[in-house]
């Protein structure tokens, strides 16, 4: 299911260019004078510089921070139809997304291993750590713990953060930043309908008290019956003829609360999410209804933040997380159930539970120096693993350990004159089951005028092997474990140039240079066909990354961006598997009645992809068009949103990781979606 091989890129730029090049009546007036006054909204309008918490641990504009950094704001997420974290970072550049119809899995400049689990991204949300504690994934499906409706802004720091995060800050940190209470102002109301008989509600209410006391909760509940599928590898009578029917349902269920008293602010949040596997993957029998995966993740995290005077600033937090995952596998063998017609289920399952708190104090000292020093320790109460047949009972694992780990980091902003900025950190972690490591992070920032900026950076990271890495064994059946597993380390060189101007203007061009050592990866020993996570040798990349954006008054946007990123294993010297040489991406907002009704383009190009072996069929490249039409003043109170996704219907499939029989995942085709939401 490839998609047809075209070269749209050419033409995304020229219309990115064309965009930017529209009459001199699309110019916005004058900023105002007071840019304080106006919401992040406005200010991203108005082409001001944003706003980044994550790049640093504290607030600074984006072209100061020691990285990368994109911005996507909520505005955004409502214009251009976004219904899912996976959908805001595949609009960045270097970024992109791959499904198997299970989990959603992000790949960063060229990097993005099918059965990783998303272990090499941070994920936050308002600061806390929302990758779980036994298998490290960072969830951006529907299985991400909140609503997109409550999200203000993502920002995304890009290049290794160990240095301030510890593990897994290795090719990005993606921090969310949640809607507050004055963003809600009262009760709002959002539903949806979409294709695949898919429903979509909430219900979120936000209030400022008095005496300082703020809060904010919401509901979400949604549910999609899914989609027939079909899988040539299963074309035949006694598996249905290759159609999987709605075995690719999905629903979930989230609750998020955030209250703020003062200097204290306790947020809590919960999901859960049961979704069908229509692949017939690990083997499994082919369009079983029992065959699905249910995830569950809650956390409390009570956070204490203090401005001590005009220099220090002080924040402390505590927190408690807790996930769980359970998997129903139906099989057919007679070996094992010899009563007709042959099915049993297995089960494979994990729980963890975790707790820990974290510590940071920053204080400016004559000016020239911002030192910001801290420590984080998280401890897991229960890292367990299982897998066992009820009937009749046999069990493959029952894993139960603990772990526990700590780290201590510091951080200095040093102004080495007036044009010249040293940003220098480091991090070290221990952990009980391989020691110590230390990871550092230098930015030398230039800013020759006040319009453009050149970043030199370098950074170390690392990331811990996980439980399920390590311990994971079935019994023989599809996968063993491999307890000696070191941790992985990367270093990135990279040069950005960021320029904003008066005339609303932004223009970013990037190179990079990244080698991963004792890289962990998925694979199948050929001695007994089992898959095994192994340190797997080196990976070099280096690419060019560009983006050009342009906003006006108006309400008009355009924005291209562009990479070309080349990955490969030091051995061989092949590209990595699941690895596009190209990305082009571009987005169009234009307004068609004021501020009434807006329509939202967007166009994705991506080349092909190497399978992941033993598989030998490539994905081939695909270019794929959405479509936004949204309203926010129609009707008071009321907006309202339609969308159509894979404008042109594009048949594609995404490379699929070992444990599929299929070599491609095919994806999504046309679909739509209406949506409102009402405010009270």
């Amino acid at each position: 299911m490839n998609g047809k091989k075209r070269k749209p890129s050419r033409r995304i730029v020229l219309l990115g260019l064309l965009c930017i090049a529209l009459p001199a009546g699309f110019n916005s007036p004058a900023i105002a004078a007071h840019p304080a006054a106006r919401s992040d909204e406005e200010t991203m309008i108005f082409g001001e510089i944003p706003s980044v918490v994550g790049a640093s641990k504290y607030e600074q504009k984006v072209t100061e921070a020691p990285s990368s950094v994109s911005i996507v704001t909520s505005a955004e997420i409502k214009k251009y139809g976004y219904r899912t974290l996976a959908d805001i970072l595949r609009r960045l550049r270097g970024f992109y997304v791959t499904d198997d119809r299970n989990y959603s899995y992000v790949g960063v400049r060229g990097f993005n291993r099918p059965g990783d689990y998303n272990t090499r991204v941070l994920l936050l949300v308002d600061g806390h750590r929302i990758n779980d504690a036994l298998y490290e994934q960072a969830y951006i499906g529907t299985d991400f713990i909140l609503d997109v409706d409550l999200i203000d802004r993502v920002e995304v720091i890009r290049g290794p953060s160990s240095s301030l995060y510890g593990s897994s800050a290795f090719f990005a940190v993606v921090n969310v930043i949640t809607r507050r209470a004055r963003n809600l102002d009262g009760l709002e109301i959002s539903g949806e309908a979409a294709s695949f008989d898919t429903t979509r509600w909430r219900a979120s209410y936000g209030n400022r008290f008095g005496g300082g006391l703020e809060a904010v909760l919401s509901g979400t509940h949604y549910e999609s019956k899914g989609q027939n599928l079909f899988f040539p590898e299963f074309d035949d009578p006694a598996t249905n003829n290759g159609v999987a029917e709605k075995k690719d349902g999905d629903r979930f269920k989230s609750l998020f609360s955030n209250v703020s008293f003062g200097d204290f602010n306790l947020q809590a949040a919960y999901s859960t999410r049961e979704k069908g596997i229509p692949t017939g993957s690990y083997g499994t029998a082919f369009n079983d209804p029992r065959t699905r995966t249910t995830d569950e993740r809650y956390y409390a995290d009570l956070k204490y933040e203090r401005v001590i005077d005009a220099r220090t600033s002080f924040m402390g937090r505590i927190f408690y997380d807790w996930y769980r995952y359970d998997g129903d596998y139906a099989y057919r063998d007679d070996t094992v159930n010899p009563v007709p017609p042959f099915f049993y289920l297995n089960r494979d399952g994990g729980k963890a539970e975790w707790a820990g708190g974290e510590f940071k104090l920053s204080r400016r000292m004559r000016d020239r120096h911002r030192l910001t020093v801290g420590a984080e320790y998280r401890y897991a109460l229960h890292l367990d693993q299982f897998n066992f047949n009820p009937d009749p009972f046999t069990q493959a694992l029952d894993d139960k350990r603990r772990d526990d780990n700590w780290g201590i980091y510091f951080q200095d902003e040093v102004v080495l004159a007036k044009t010249l900025v040293l940003n220098a950190g480091a991090r070290h972690d221990r952990y009980g089951r391989f020691g110590g490591t230390f990871n550092p992070r230098v930015a030398l920032i230039y800013n020759p005028s006040g319009n453009w900026f050149l970043k030199f950076l370098y950074g170390r990271a690392f990331r811990a092997p996980n439980a399920y890495e390590l311990y994971y064994s079935d019994g023989g059946v599809t996968q063993k474990s491999n307890p000696g597993l070191r941790p992985e380390v990367i270093r990135t060189y990279e040069i950005v140039f960021e320029n904003y101007t008066a005339d609303h203007y932004r223009v970013v061009a990037a190179g990079y240079f990244y080698r991963i050592d004792n890289l962990v990866s998925q694979q199948e020993d050929p001695a007994d066909g089992l898959t095994v996570f192994r340190n797997a040798g080196e990976v070099r990349a280096k690419g060019i990354e560009f983006a050009l954006e342009r906003k006006w008054g108006s309400g008009l946007e355009g924005r291209v961006n562009y990479a070309l990123q080349k990955t490969r294993t030091s051995d061989t010297g092949t590209d990595l598997s699941n690895s596009p040489r190209h990305l082009a991406k571009l987005n169009l907002l234009v307004p068609l009645a004021g501020e009434k009704l807006s329509a939202g383009m967007e166009v994705r190009y991506m080349s092909k992809r190497s399978p992941t072996p033993p598989h030998t069929t490539p994905a081939g490249a695909v270019t794929v068009a959405n479509v936004t039409l949204f309203s926010a003043r129609l009707v008071k109170g009321l907006a309202v949103s339609g969308s159509v996704y894979n404008l042109f219907d594009k048949e594609y499939g995404d490379p699929a990781a070992v444990e599929h029989p299929e070599a491609l995942i095919p994806q999504d085709g046309r679909n739509y979606r209406l949506k409102f939401t009402y405010k009270y």
